[in-house]
């Protein structure tokens, strides 16, 4: 089977563009070919998102289609979506990359630094392993 992760009614995602950048919601409702409906928790209210703005991810939960607010959100507590949700690679990425934004001047240079001597003692290490052979 080509696909897993499937557009469906109580499917997680991770929204990934637009002003709820790194929240998660849930499919409450499909518009058309290239909008959901999506409702999630915290700060996200129900809301109409691009398809190319979310991440879909393998967690479902079961829900109806359009429900409630209140239906949702006892559906992911009950299911323990957040601690799922944290453990995917997708938001493990999400959060290394805004840990890299938020470096000053000076710790970018302190990796640009360890990275450079990482890569000289590889280097150094595969010189002489091709010269004894």
């Amino acid at each position: 089977m080509l696909y897993k992760r499937y557009i469906e009614i109580g499917r997680v995602c991770f929204i990934r563009l637009g002003d709820d950048v790194g929240k998660s919601a849930v499919v409450v409702d499909l518009v058309d070919q290239k909008h959901l409906m999506v409702d999630g928790p915290g700060g996200l209210g129900r809301k109409v998102v691009r398809l190319n703005q979310v991440a879909l991810t393998d967690i479902k939960i079961n829900i109806p289609r359009g429900c409630k607010t209140k239906t949702v959100r006892t559906a992911l507590a009950k299911e323990g979506v957040e601690a799922k949700l944290a453990a995917t690679s997708l938001v493990k990425k999400f959060a290394a990359k805004n840990a890299k934004a938020q470096l000053g001047d000076f710790a970018r240079f302190k990796n640009r630094v360890a990275k450079t001597a990482s890569n000289r003692k590889i280097r150094s290490t595969v010189r002489k392993l091709k010269k004894s052979s």
